[in-house]
């Protein structure tokens, strides 16, 4: 598979039978808060999100398919599932702190505890 612009990559609701459950990192992932980005007609990437308030919510993964990795698209979900996150309400967005979390980091999350959080400032 050649290079791709993941950012014309488009991202989708998941349909419950398209959810790539073997990226996802816990089987208690809520299907209705799952994105999936498809090239071509195949899911190549996914992030579920999980709201814990009106104003927090958690990034529960986001992972790219190995022959789809190294290439952007995981930075292009991470950014898309902080702009779902926000038009949903949230100021504030945690992640776990795991092997990997540098793409989090470059997003501006910072380490709180054993977790990494975003705070997002609404615009005046």
């Amino acid at each position: 598979m050649g290079r791709f612009d993941p950012r014309k990559v488009p991202v989708f609701r998941a349909y419950r039978d398209e959810i790539p459950w073997e990226l996802l990192p816990a089987d208690d992932i809520d299907p209705e808060w799952v994105r999936v980005a498809k090239l071509d007609g195949e899911v190549i990437g996914v992030y579920a999100v999980h709201p814990l308030s009106p104003v927090e919510f958690r990034i529960d993964a986001v992972a790219v398919a190995p022959p789809h990795r190294r290439q952007g698209l995981g930075s292009w979900l991470l950014r898309h599932a902080i702009g779902v996150c926000e038009t949903k309400g949230a100021r504030e967005i945690v992640a776990a702190s795991v092997p990997g979390t540098s793409i989090l980091a470059r997003a501006g999350f910072k380490p709180d505890g054993g977790q990494l959080r975003l705070c997002l400032t609404p615009e005046w």
